[in-house]
């Protein structure tokens, strides 16, 4: 697919891998050309999210029902018409794909999942809620903060100090804790069943046992539906798109792909087995016969 056929105000969804853990991001498309896509900026807390050179990117494009993706892009902050943006430069052609053949293996146990309420919000989030706080800060001659020790006196001997506000973690905030069920994993999301409403957009987090230690994941719910669970415990199911990860889920993944295609490939070799042997058998009794 063609950058430039890429419709201004869709979705564009940003994967980056960074220090062991994969992010998912997402921004609307403002501007495109042959080898950049520029997004709307993507910010926190007033402050735009900082791409780093060794960050793997990867981005992803829903055109319809397809998908679309580019790997190993370069990321940088720029301005368009005045406003700032991200940017993505593009290396190489984009390939199509189809979330759905990501693959998904079942997992079926219980966990616990644990979110926070967000102030002001019906929403719950998997981070710990912020807060606004006032703090004074000393300011040098260029307006900059600085530290006591290193500020410069003022003609009348006095140094410049303001109050300013800024966001910080909400300390005393509780995370809550509920039961579920993990139905299935994939490297991109997985489907839980649980007894609590969850909606749309809900964050949470939750450490998926594997055989490399508890793998800590934040996720955020996509999709909902009354289904209950095959054994009948829990009434909703969820379909949730990760939000961060470690990578080493998806080389767990890849150790139950291969042990579940090892234990189908040996059930099939088993099967074929006893049925040359009742042929066998089968042409033996009708010699005697004979």
């Amino acid at each position: 697919m063609l950058l430039e056929n890429i419709s201004l105000g869709k979705t564009l969804e940003i994967y980056v891998d960074r220090e062991g853990y994969r992010y998912r991001l997402v921004s609307k498309v403002e501007g495109t050309s042959v080898r950049r896509v520029c997004v709307t900026a993507i910010t926190a807390n007033g402050k735009a999210f900082l791409f780093r050179p060794e960050d793997e990117i990867r981005l992803v494009y829903r055109d319809e029902e397809q998908m679309w993706e580019w790997t190993n892009v370069k990321a940088g902050l720029a301005k368009l018409d005045g406003s700032p943006v991200h940017y993505f430069d593009i290396r190489n052609r984009g390939r199509s794909f189809n979330r759905r053949n990501a693959y998904r293996v079942s997992v079926d146990e219980d966990a616990e999942i644990g979110y926070y309420d967000i102030p002001e919000s019906y929403l719950k989030s998997a981070l710990m809620p912020l807060v606004r706080e006032e703090y004074e800060v000393i300011i040098d001659s260029d307006g900059h903060e600085t530290e006591i020790e290193e500020a410069e006196t003022g003609k009348n001997g006095t140094v410049t100090i303001e109050k300013r506000v800024r966001t910080v973690p909400m300390i005393d905030a509780v995370p809550h804790k509920i039961q579920v069920h993990i139905k299935d994993i994939s490297e991109t999301g997985m489907g839980i069943f649980s007894n609590t409403r969850l909606n749309i957009d809900d964050g949470f987090f939750v450490g998926i046992p594997s055989d490399y230690g508890t793998l800590m994941t934040k996720a955020v719910v996509v999709r909902t539906s009354e289904t209950k669970s095959r054994n009948g415990r829990y009434q909703y199911y969820y379909g949730c798109v990760y939000t961060e990860s470690d990578k080493k889920l998806i080389k767990y993944i890849y150790d139950i792909q291969r042990k579940q295609i090892k234990k189908h490939r040996e059930k099939r070799d088993f099967e074929a087995t006893m049925r040359n042997m009742r042929k066998t058998e089968k042409v033996i009794e009708n010699q005697k016969k004979s």
